[in-house]
């Protein structure tokens, strides 16, 4: 009798262990977007978008540039060093500037001029100078920049010594040192060089190259839009002109676009050949010279993604955030792919079975239905007719009404808008009005997943609501906000969505998880993060909310963490 007991408890210990061994398990293949990775050198841009507004580099060899309300101060390659306060002053994306006399930092904000010691203890706060100005030169010469106060333009060092250069006739709309140190001001979009004495005080040099002049390294350089820069020789005639984006306007061709750069704010010269942008939206990048085609390769994003709606991911494991892609080799500090100019906003992204994206949004004011493919640039097809698409959303989807092929636009209110799509994903026309019928009202809406014809889950209110299709509308079958008889089994108040391959991802904003399930069987596989635990580390999450996923793959917004996480399910 003792022989069998002890054979019995052998053979299920060993059934256990061989149950916990076939087990699935989700981990994490890496971060995307957020060039601190993890930890402390993570990258934060607080307090809503906002400009960069320039940037340099110190001595030693750190870049400082603006991070949301924040200064942030970086490592080359791409790590939060440190983050001091800014004054909470109307943000001026044109006239905001950073520089740099010796081991001084010089900002130009809310026309005021501000310092700080790159020594300073992190989390100090910049302080004012008492000194008023509209513009600042981006550099300084011989520890002095330039600055002006209307018509009148000075010369200010550290200690807030101030000496006259001139009374203009019309208001400076940029201050630049040029070759030789030249005092040179831009007025009317064009260049002149400061001469006191003179009958107008200025003598022309020619066009200004683009907007935010400066000159660098025996070179003029100007930025435009579509992340457009130019260099110009010392004579401001064009070296070779644009060096970097350009993909618009009457250019005849084509040219990359880095969009998270959209309109350079500011540029620094690392060493011979590398140098740093600041971003229109905050996030600057590494260029690398390269001389042989005279032109600049962003090589490393410096930055987080402050803001995420919409997530996609194809099963090449590109995914899609705002305006580009990343492979899903790519590290945290890489560059997006495919850049578009981005839309003012995304709701959704649904992923068709061709692997085309189907995403909808609003650019330039007006709705938006995104398509194509992630191996090269997404179209943006801009709605200028008359639609039912709404100027709000929370998610979208792609499934199939009635044989026709629809885009499912979810409003929070549980309001559903169709339209029906091509094969690759861009709109064709406004749909039949499609109606979410519900057991149980549901205050807020988060979330509208599909896969193939029938599939059709959403979420709100923290629960899982599956539909089933009745005639134009979609009737709730089931819902369900918990996986186990234990609390921490429920799920949090806010919930996101992701179906493919037969499994269900759910992203748990409030108890900072990712759980995966089994469609057909409802089984419970496997879980990422730790309930009700954030943290910084790539084990754990913080505020996590839309994901997508593709096979056994899922990328996932982590909010808190202003980063993007890459998952995999695998077996144990």
């Amino acid at each position: 009798m003792k022989t069998a007991k002890k054979y019995f408890s052998i053979v299920l210990v060993l059934s256990i262990m061989s149950i916990q061994s076939m087990a699935d398990v989700i981990t994490c293949e890496g971060v995307l977007g957020n060039s601190g990775e993890q930890g402390a050198s993570l990258v934060r841009l607080e307090d809503g978008v906002t400009s960069g507004f320039g940037i340099v580099c110190d001595r030693y060899g750190s870049l400082w540039d603006r991070g949301g309300s924040n200064l942030n101060r970086y490592a080359v390659d791409g790590r939060l060093l440190a983050s001091y306060k800014l004054p909470k002053v109307q943000v001026d994306r044109n006239s905001d500037m950073i520089a740099l006399i010796g081991d001084t930092l010089i900002l130009r904000l809310g026309n005021q001029l501000y310092s700080l010691s790159i020594d300073a203890p992190a989390g100090t706060e910049v302080q004012p100078m008492k000194i008023e100005a509209n513009k600042m030169s981006p550099s300084s010469k011989d520890g002095w920049l330039i600055a002006s106060k209307g018509m009148d333009v000075f010369l200010v060092n550290a200690t807030g010594e101030k000496k006259p250069v001139a009374t203009l006739k019309k208001n400076p709309e940029g201050l630049i040192f040029g070759p030789d140190g030249i005092i040179c001001v831009v007025v009317d979009w064009k260049v002149f060089k400061v001469v006191p004495g003179s009958a107008d005080g200025i003598e022309l040099i020619a066009p200004v190259p683009g907007e935010r002049p400066l000159y660098l390294d025996g070179n003029w350089y100007g930025s435009a839009w579509h992340s457009t820069l130019r260099r110009f020789d010392k004579n401001l005639q064009p070296a070779p002109g644009v060096v970097l984006g350009g993909n618009s306007g009457s250019f005849i061709g084509h040219v990359a676009e880095q969009s998270e750069v959209v309109n350079g704010r500011g540029l620094a010269q690392i060493s011979p050949n590398l140098f740093a942008i600041s971003g229109f939206g905050g996030v600057a990048h590494l260029l690398e010279w390269i001389g042989a085609d005279k032109r600049f390769e962003p090589i490393r994003r410096i930055g987080s993604v402050q803001v995420c709606n919409a997530i996609g991911l194809d099963r090449e494991g590109r995914a899609w955030c705002i305006s580009g892609n990343w492979d899903w080799k790519d590290s945290p500090s890489t560059p997006q792919h495919w850049g578009v100019p981005a839309p003012e906003k995304v709701f959704g992204i649904a992923m068709m079975d061709s692997d085309s994206v189907c995403g909808y949004g609003i650019m330039w004011g007006k709705p938006m239905v995104m398509f194509g493919k992630m191996d090269k640039e997404l179209r943006l097809g801009r709605l200028d007719s008359q639609t039912a698409l709404p100027k709000e959303a929370v998610a979208a989807a792609v499934t199939e009404m009635n044989k026709k092929r629809v885009l499912l636009v979810l409003e929070s209110n549980g309001k559903v808008t169709a339209v029906n799509i091509n094969p690759d994903g861009a709109y064709n026309s406004d749909g039949a009005p499609v109606q979410l019928i519900t057991a149980i009202p549901v205050k807020e809406w988060t979330s509208l997943a599909s896969s193939g014809k029938d599939l059709l889950i959403g979420a709100g209110d923290g629960f899982v609501i599956e539909f089933a299709k009745d005639g134009e509308n979609l009737k709730e079958k089931r819902r369900w906000n918990s996986f186990g008889q234990d609390n921490a089994d429920k799920f949090g108040a806010a919930i996101w969505l992701a179906v493919d391959s037969g499994k269900l991802w759910v992203s748990d904003k409030t108890r900072n998880r990712v759980v995966c399930f089994e469609i057909a069987s409802g089984k419970h596989l496997a879980v990422y993060g730790i309930a009700d635990s954030a943290g910084t580390e790539i084990s754990k999450l913080n505020s996590p909310t839309v994901l997508a996923a593709r096979g056994t793959r899922a990328v996932v917004y982590d909010s808190g963490n202003q980063r993007i996480l890459k998952l995999e399910l695998q077996d144990k």
